[in-house]
């Protein structure tokens, strides 16, 4: 039993060990269920925010359109004062709806301005537009033009519209 035991032995010593064979590598595919899961969630969430984004960007054409539009004017007259202030309805009207807004004027439609904006019309201001806008001119006074103007660019880029229309 020895001569066994020694031959046993010697053909388990290290010597004849063959090497191990190495499996190959697990790579990233076949996915998981679960991991597949997750990336159709991932995607199905940045397409979710993608159309909410453009959506939005659609939603704001008409204030870039009238941004746009305020670049045009550059006479700083009278014209171009009842324009810009007409300009800032057509944009809440776009807003809002007709229905909403073409009812305001005179202290109504200031009062709407600050209230749907950042905008802050002082009293002087607010005459001085209403007599722009509703009378006739007894001089061709345009030092407000740039305050006009200022104005409605901030009102054009703040208005929030809460239900559309």
């Amino acid at each position: 039993m020895s001569a066994d035991m020694n031959q046993t032995i010697a053909q388990a010593s290290l010597d004849n060990l063959n090497d191990i064979i190495v499996p190959e590598a697990v790579g990233f595919f076949p996915l998981a269920p679960g991991w597949v899961i997750v990336i159709l969630l991932i995607f199905a969430l940045l397409l979710h925010f993608l159309l909410q984004a453009y959506k939005g960007y659609k939603r704001s054409l008409y204030k870039r359109e009238a941004l746009k539009e305020i670049e045009s004017y550059s006479k700083e007259n009278r014209e171009e004062m009842i324009a810009l202030v007409t300009l800032a309805k057509r944009v809440a009207i776009a807003a809002y709806g007709r229905k909403q807004v073409a009812k305001f004027s005179g202290e109504k439609w200031w009062d709407f301005m600050e209230q749907h904006s950042k905008v802050k019309i002082g009293k002087e201001l607010r005459v001085e537009l209403t007599d722009l806008l509703y009378s006739t001119p007894k001089q061709d006074d345009i030092s407000q033009y740039r305050v006009v103007k200022d104005l409605v660019i901030l009102w054009i880029r703040t208005h929030k519209v809460t239900d559309h229309a």
